[in-house]
């Protein structure tokens, strides 16, 4: 898959295209790559995918602004597995949000020779959102190309949004979040030297650097996974300010079971399988031993009864 970033100069195509932010990159988006990979292969042409960065929303409605299911970087890795043939990576700025649909269109066509776009339910384009659906097949037949449109994908009843796997992330229901992505929600970042307290008790732990506006899973404790360059090892992850020693600044931080080593400076991901309490402030370091004892226990029984779910790049 070959990344642009930014609209390419040298136009690409024939093609398929879909855009859209694709965050969390869930079965819903998944649906429409699939659709667009196969129509593509079918056609003999080019595949495309289109993703803006920032979210829109976050442009032109910062108070609205979502948090990142996937940063930029996952989300390529994401797609990488899609067997695309380009990936384009739009900025969005506020001039871009202020565009006529078809002003944005005129411009994408001359980057990309569309003969087929693929679009979910709630496709949109343009100024206030005017170019959706209805507009793009018009559009579409004016300038004779093709489009597909792919049925809401459903979970649970409902139709799939990455809202609700936000909601669910944010409460820190990692578990019924996976569900709806079809894999273990993670964070990934550098391991940076932390307060040592970890090592101090007995636990040493990673902190990770996490990018910002990357979401993550409300404070608390959890069982996951911690993925490195040599294999999976079961981790308590704690998320929070660390309340028996008074902190103040927010960390994400995992103890890896059966694991020694120096992992400062190195790109580490979290996969988060379910949470196990609420973070709580002790009125000893003895007695957040002993809970870290417990947590400890029940991470390994509940991994070793839950099998990693397929990997994903990190």
């Amino acid at each position: 898959m070959k990344v642009h970033f930014g609209l390419p100069v040298a136009r690409i195509g024939p093609a398929a295209l879909a855009l859209g932010s694709f965050d969390g990159v869930h079965p819903g988006h998944q649906a429409v790559i699939v659709c667009l990979v196969q129509s593509a292969q079918r056609d003999g042409v080019e595949s495309v995918v289109l993703t803006f960065e920032p979210h829109p929303l976050c442009v032109v409605d910062p108070n609205r602004c979502p948090k990142s299911i996937t940063t930029l970087e996952e989300k390529l890795a994401l797609l990488e597995g899609f067997n695309l043939d380009h990936a384009v990576v739009v900025p969005f700025t506020p001039q871009l949000g202020a565009q006529e649909a078809s002003d944005f269109m005129i411009s994408l066509r001359a980057a990309v020779d569309i003969r087929l776009m693929v679009a979910g339910p709630d496709f949109t384009v343009g100024r206030h959102r005017e170019g959706d659906l209805a507009w793009l097949r018009g559009y579409a037949q004016r300038e004779r190309f093709i489009v597909t449109v792919v049925n809401p994908v459903y979970s649970e009843g409902a139709e799939l949004h990455s809202t609700e796997v936000r909601r669910l992330v944010t409460l820190g229901q990692v578990d019924q979040a996976n569900r709806l992505l079809g894999r273990a929600f993670s964070v990934v970042g550098v391991v940076e030297t932390g307060d040592q307290i970890g090592r101090v008790l007995g636990f040493p732990t990673v902190n990770l650097a996490i990018e910002p506006n990357k979401l993550i899973p409300g404070q608390g404790i959890y069982a996951g996974w911690a993925c490195l360059s040599t294999g999976l090892h079961r981790a308590a992850i704690s998320i929070g300010y660390r309340p028996t020693f008074a902190g103040t600044q927010l960390r994400v931080e995992a103890f890896l079971l059966d694991f020694e080593g120096d992992l400062y400076h190195q790109r580490l991901e979290l996969r988060f399988v379910a949470r196990l309490r609420d973070e709580i402030k002790f009125d000893s370091p003895a007695e957040l031993v002993e809970q870290i004892q417990k947590d400890v226990t029940r991470t390994r029984g509940l991994l070793e009864a839950t099998p990693p779910t397929h990997p994903h790049p990190s």
